[in-house]
């Protein structure tokens, strides 16, 4: 238990930024580096092709590209409105590439960004100020404030508080939500994998030592990693993806 919530300090993520960073933010910068690299060589890969000559690409990073445009394209036109769909879709696409980049972070021996509170209430603060783009946008800012004060005149003073608070719990509670359940987890995989360390000591020393490790390693690599590291961290951004997408068209 012990290492689970001491992980960052023993992380190999040791390198100096110039400042104290958490090995949760570092992950974080390399995830972006990444991101940055990979959206930058695609978009002159295929700023170089012919719309008319060249055909849509059938395997590689540009096909998966492709595949996670038109995706989030028609996500936002069924969901949001065709006209927003310039508008709301390169938003969508960034925060779904690194979210999901996120929550799988482990598999390659990175702490997860989003156990670190910092990382997730960045992410809050990220939709606050999307969400009061919208609502201004398409709304005004007059008509905004008036949706604040509630229907009825006279009550207006109890409803105005109580609306700003909702406004600024809304996305907080997405950012909890997402730390919440990434740091449980990480405690919960961290408690699987111990008991199945100790399963495989007691194979071991049975059956042998190469057969219980043998037996350790299938369970936590070909089973209990999928489902903590892959699935879970999709799902959560799964989810973060649809509240974010209610939360837009309410405010429109």
């Amino acid at each position: 238990m012990h290492n689970i919530f001491y992980a960052e300090e023993e992380s190999f993520l040791n390198f100096y930024f110039g400042t104290d960073f958490s090995a949760s933010m570092k992950t974080s910068i390399i995830i972006f580096a990444v991101l940055a690299i990979l959206f930058i060589s695609l978009g002159i890969a295929f700023s170089k092709m012919d719309p008319e000559k060249d055909e849509v690409p059938t395997k590689g990073l540009k096909f998966l590209a492709v595949l996670l445009v038109d995706t989030i394209n028609n996500f936002v036109e069924n969901n949001i409105g065709k006209e927003k769909r310039n508008l709301y879709a390169p938003y969508f696409i960034g925060i779904a590439s690194f979210i999901s980049l996120a929550n799988i972070a482990s598999l390659f021996g990175l702490n997860p960004p989003f156990a670190n509170l910092g990382v997730a209430l960045t992410l809050s603060v990220l939709a606050f100020v999307v969400f009061q783009f919208t609502g201004i946008r398409f709304q005004g800012i007059k008509e905004r404030v008036k949706g604040f004060m509630g229907p009825v005149p006279a009550a207006s003073f109890l409803v105005f508080p109580i609306s700003i608070i909702g406004e600024i719990t809304t996305p907080f509670s997405m950012g909890m939500r997402m730390f919440g359940n990434i740091f449980s987890g990480i405690v919960l995989g961290g408690l699987v994998f111990a008991v199945t360390d100790m399963l495989g000591a007691m194979i071991g020393t049975v059956l042998g030592e190469i057969l219980g490790s043998f037996l350790s390693l299938v369970v936590v690599t070909g089973i209990l990693h999928p489902i903590f590291d892959v699935f879970f961290g999709l799902l959560q951004m799964y989810v973060y993806f649809m509240l974010t997408t209610m939360f837009i068209k309410q405010n429109m």
